[in-house]
């Protein structure tokens, strides 16, 4: 039985889902408008000629791209030996992906979805030891879910305050050459129950839930009020872009229309209009009217891009975007562009700490599975919290006129503080921005003096 949130919002993330890959699945979701009379086959082929522009996929990229241009860094602590630990940290899911490539998915689909779900599974073992176990390669490993899969879940409080994850049901399907697979697994405290369909046989199997809790973690796009269910990036961007999708399959049929002309005739007069279009005149029309020619308003095509500029910065500006995405023709105050860089440095820094307390989430579920005691491992994990997002060209001139300016103050304090901040915009690596600060702080390093260097 599918959870109420499942309900009531497949719909939406199957939309999501084809907005961001585009292709294919956006095309099989038919999101063009049919003109009256028009019918399915030419529906189908007006689909097949439409271009996509997908604002969605780069809203998500972009995003992605700042967040894991810096990676993580983590402390292991006490486990910093522990051979599981290394080796989910080396090949997540078992299919070779590194730790911090599966949390970039997780972040990715998370994006698009507004939750994916992560459970750490450890497969069944018979042997004695963790020697044994670790001879073996049996270790927990990762597997993320998007809300599609997981058709059942129950959050239960607990005398604490905390809510606990009590049912957890996710389906999985795949093709094999003996037909199509099913499997369905039904998590509780006490139990895992399996049930694996093939063609139209079901294998049900039971076994007991080792380490008492259900270790999978809803990962959130964005802090929720709404347990299973966080807001897509996509949200209202998707909107936008199937609008954008229908101005351009417009601007499709308009180039054609003014490109070539439509003949409109009688039906029997013998005459074609090559690689425009044809209108059959009623045979009732007068005998003495001639064929003649129809061409579209060329100057329609103008009106209609600008409309497609305007809807793409709507999505800039709703992703806030606008800083990176967009060239301005208009001048625009430094405190305004400044301003829309901390909007988005603050967006992206929410978006790493729900990475980093996914990731502690995850590291809690490993401690259990192993039976270690989390609170006493001293791991640590630091996302980015601060994004480089500045103007450099525009901070090196102000850095330049400031520099000038302090000669007429006598102030080394003053000109050291300009080159550290020079150091800062000059410089990607935040060691060596330590080490240059450490030297000018002692007075070395300080460079020329003021007034009389450029920067």
């Amino acid at each position: 039985m599918a959870n109420s949130v499942y309900t009531a919002n497949s719909d939406d993330w199957k939309m999501f889902e084809a907005s961001y890959k585009g292709g294919r699945a956006w095309k099989e979701m038919n999101y063009l408008y049919q003109y009256i009379n028009e019918t399915s086959a030419q529906l189908q082929e007006r689909v097949k000629q439409t271009p996509l522009e997908n604002h969605c996929e780069g809203v998500v990229s972009t995003y992605s791209g700042f967040i894991w241009r810096d990676p993580p860094k983590r402390n292991l602590g006490t486990l910093n030996n522990n051979v599981p630990l290394n080796a989910l940290l080396k090949d997540a899911d078992r299919e070779g992906t590194p730790f911090n490539e599966f949390m970039k998915q997780v972040m990715i689909w998370g994006s698009v979805y507004g939750l994916v779900w992560v459970i750490l599974d450890k497969p069944s073992s018979t042997a004695y030891t963790k020697a044994d176990e670790i001879s073996g390669g049996i270790r927990p490993y990762l597997r993320f879910y998007t809300p599609l899969d997981v058709t059942d879940f129950e959050f239960t409080p607990k005398p604490t305050g905390e809510y606990e994850l009590t049912w957890f049901e996710v389906q999985e399907q795949y093709t094999t050459r003996e037909g199509d697979v099913k499997i369905v697994r039904q998590w509780s405290k006490d139990s895992v129950v399996t049930s694996t369909t093939v063609g139209k046989e079901t294998q049900t199997t039971t076994i007991k839930n080792p380490i008492g809790r259900i270790p999978a973690t809803p990962h959130y796009n964005k802090k929720s009020l709404t347990r299973g269910l966080s807001t897509s990036d996509l949200q209202d961007i998707a909107g936008l872009q199937i609008s954008i999708y229908n101005d351009l399959s417009e601007l499709s049929q308009m180039i054609r229309g003014a490109n070539h002309k439509t003949l409109v005739k009688n039906i029997n007069d013998q005459a074609s209009s090559g690689a425009g279009g044809v209108i059959i005149m009623d045979p009732d029309t007068p005998a003495g009217k001639l064929p003649y020619l129809l061409q579209a308003d060329a100057s329609a095509l103008t009106g209609l891009l600008n409309t497609i500029d305007k809807k793409t910065e709507m999505v800039n500006r709703m992703a806030h975007l606008t800083p990176v995405r967009t060239y301005r023709k208009q001048t625009i105050s430094a405190v305004a562009i400044e301003t829309e860089f901390q909007i988005l440095n603050t967006l992206l820094a929410d978006k790493a700490a729900q990475l980093q307390l996914t990731e502690y989430r995850i590291f809690e579920h490993f401690c259990a599975w192993e039976a270690i005691d989390a609170s006493k491992t001293g791991f640590e994990v630091n996302y980015p919290t601060h994004f480089e997002l500045r103007d450099k060209q525009a901070d090196l001139n102000f850095i330049k006129a400031a520099r000038e300016a302090a000669a007429l103050i006598n102030s080394a304090t003053l000109q050291t503080e300009l080159n550290k901040q020079l150091a800062r915009i000059a410089l990607p690596n935040d060691d060596l921005i330590e080490k240059i600060d450490k030297e000018l702080s002692k007075g070395k390093g300080a460079g020329p003096k003021a007034g009389s260097a450029t920067a």
